[in-house]
């Protein structure tokens, strides 16, 4: 046929893209003259395709004889790709694949696929329980606290609280009560607790109430076994330290056997700031 020329399969497809492959008996540049050469050739006129492909040459038991494999991203710049010296032509010519001057070319091409990236959003599931709870959805409990009657879910708080759980479904007497009174708390404190406990987070608090309220909600979540919401408020009161704070602070922890924030208001004390600050106020 002469050096360049090439004969075209019968177009093919594979993942909705057309395929043909080229055979140059005489080779496909001057290079490789004395080679066959084959390319697959990319077909569709748009879209790209990430592949891997291998070219086979049978022989005529349909078993492969020669293979060449490749990878390549076609596109409609990149059309053609291939093996310029598939096999040198005598080798080819005195095998088993070419009886009768004919032979058969087999051609496996896979199209890699780009995996799904999508983004898995964060979840939003404290959002959703607080809009239950600030809507009064579902609610089937309400607690009277200082006069404000605040609702909220039996099976939300008790899957917070070992305490709530034994008081709405546990032998003690609030589990049928429809309302139940809160003595000793102040509304803002259980409101903020139960803010929590559907938000996980606390509530924004006014910055010159936020140690009082802490110090409180800190004596609440005790009262109601509420593990996170007790580490979260140490956290917060440790932060906040100060000259003014730190002898009440040290007293609660105390009270109630809060090891870590003991430590912290006693080291607190220790700290030479501390001692210089003590000794200018007694020196007042």
């Amino acid at each position: 046929m002469g050096l360049g020329k090439y004969v075209s399969s019968s177009t093919f497809s594979v993942a909705g893209y057309k395929w043909a492959v080229r055979f140059y008996p005489d080779g496909e540049t001057k290079d490789n003259s004395d080679c066959i050469s084959f390319f697959l050739e990319f077909k569709s006129n748009a879209g790209e395709a990430r592949t891997k492909f291998s070219l086979y040459l049978l022989d005529p038991a349909g078993l492969p004889v020669y293979q060449r494999d490749g990878s390549v991203n076609f596109s409609c710049s990149t059309k053609t790709w291939g093996f310029k010296s598939f096999i040198k032509r005598d080798i080819f010519e005195a095998s088993s694949c070419l009886k009768h001057d004919s032979f058969t070319i087999a051609c496996d091409v896979i199209i890699i696929k780009e995996p799904r990236s999508e983004v898995v959003p964060p979840s939003d599931i404290h959002e959703r329980l607080s809009r239950l709870l600030s809507a009064e959805i579902g609610t089937d409990v309400a607690f009277e606290v200082n006069g404000e009657v605040l609702h909220a879910h039996r099976c939300i708080l008790a899957a917070s609280s070992s305490v709530f759980e034994a008081e709405l479904f546990g032998p003690m007497k609030e589990k049928k009560m429809k309302k139940i009174k809160i003595l000793d708390m102040d509304a803002s404190v259980f409101k903020a607790m139960l803010y929590f406990i559907y938000n996980d987070s606390l509530p924004e608090i006014e910055e010159k109430k936020s140690t009082t309220m802490v110090q409180n909600l800190l004596v609440a979540a005790d009262r109601y076994a509420l593990q996170r919401l007790m580490l979260t408020c140490e956290e917060k009161l440790r932060s906040s330290l100060d000259m003014s704070n730190v002898g009440t602070i040290l007293a609660l922890a105390e009270q109630h056997n809060l090891t870590w924030l003991e430590n912290a208001c006693l080291e607190y004390f220790s700290a030479p700031k501390t001692l210089i600050s003590a000794d200018t106020s007694t020196e007042n």
